[in-house]
């Protein structure tokens, strides 16, 4: 299996037409909306896995282009937890080869950072008609890391 890791160094917008390379700010300047205007929202579920108190830390979520033919995943803090991470990751993993299984061609995506404070991603993988896990990961303070995502060794959302 193969992994990118993707940076937060620029992004690309839109503007009349035209494309431009933006400069990325610090990590947390992109807007914790959805992946892009022609992306909507698939799947969210909450990242709890792992939490003393049983509370979600935040929430992984999927979003769909079908006309960037790509999928895109954020993971976001839950209000009470914003500012207070220590670690913040996200991920979004495509079975390429179709076996629902990790090898060959399959690819992923991470981002993750310490810097992080409210969102993590986004992260995009060309997607269209494959499936697809996507996970989300909290660290708060010196607290074991908290996950949430797709349910293990199930791939789903193949549209």
């Amino acid at each position: 299996m193969k992994i990118t890791r993707w940076v937060a160094g620029g992004m690309t917008l839109a503007a009349t037409a035209a494309l431009t390379l933006v400069p990325a700010g610090p990590a947390q300047a992109f807007p914790q909306g959805a992946c892009g205007h022609s992306y909507r929202k698939v799947a969210t579920y909450p990242i709890a896995k792992g939490a003393k108190d049983g509370k979600a830390y935040g929430t992984v979520t999927l979003y769909h282009s079908r006309t960037a033919h790509r999928k895109c995943a954020i993971a976001r803090v839950a209000g009470s937890y914003v500012g207070k991470t220590s670690y913040l990751y996200v991920a979004l993993f495509v079975d390429r080869n179709g076996n629902k299984k990790y090898d060959g061609r399959d690819t992923g995506v991470a981002d993750g950072s310490a810097k992080y404070k409210w969102f993590a991603g986004p992260v995009y993988a060309p997607a269209d008609n494959l499936c697809v896990q996507f996970t989300g990961a909290v660290r708060i303070g010196s607290k074991p890391a908290v996950h949430g995502g797709t349910p293990e060794g199930k791939w789903t959302h193949c549209g």
